[in-house]
């Protein structure tokens, strides 16, 4: 399997001048997501757990997580990663005016590990979905009656 993804413009108008650069990006077409009954499965299968066993775990894992993220932690997982929470607030005239009220958790990022990361690296493939629909397009053109 592969990861699709399109080619995107952008373009750079920093330091004066404009600057059009192309760049892969992940906004196409991605497969299903993987759920939690499946990942419950193939753990139960690398372990001495059963189904269940694995999916009870699953979904504690998100309040257990959830609680010390509340408390402004760090959750560090081995071999997966950290997660933390992000905070933003309104914008205000003075620092004084940025109070509690006007704070808020804007979303809550993840730093793989690194091992974690390079595991991904080494194995993953990527298909272009742009090439993969010219290619067909042109396929199909070449056996259209009146092109063969």
């Amino acid at each position: 399997m592969a990861i699709n993804y399109v080619v995107t413009k952008k373009v750079d108008t920093t330091k004066g001048e404009t600057n059009v650069r192309y760049y892969a990006t992940t906004r196409a077409l991605q497969k299903k997501p993987v759920d939690s009954a499946e990942i419950a499965r193939q753990l139960a299968e690398k372990s001495s757990l059963q189904d269940g066993d694995v999916m009870s775990v699953l979904v504690q894992l998100s309040g257990v997580i959830a609680e010390h993220l509340h408390q402004g932690r760090t959750v560090s997982i081995d071999g997966l990663g950290n997660f933390f929470p992000t905070i933003t607030s309104k914008g205000v005239e003075k620092p004084e005016e940025c109070t509690a009220d006007k704070v808020w958790v804007a979303r809550i990022g993840f730093k793989s590990a690194p091992a974690f990361l390079k595991k991904i690296r080494m194995k993953t493939k990527f298909l272009s979905i742009q090439l993969r629909e010219q290619k067909k397009a042109n396929t199909q053109k070449k056996n259209t009656p009146g092109n063969i």
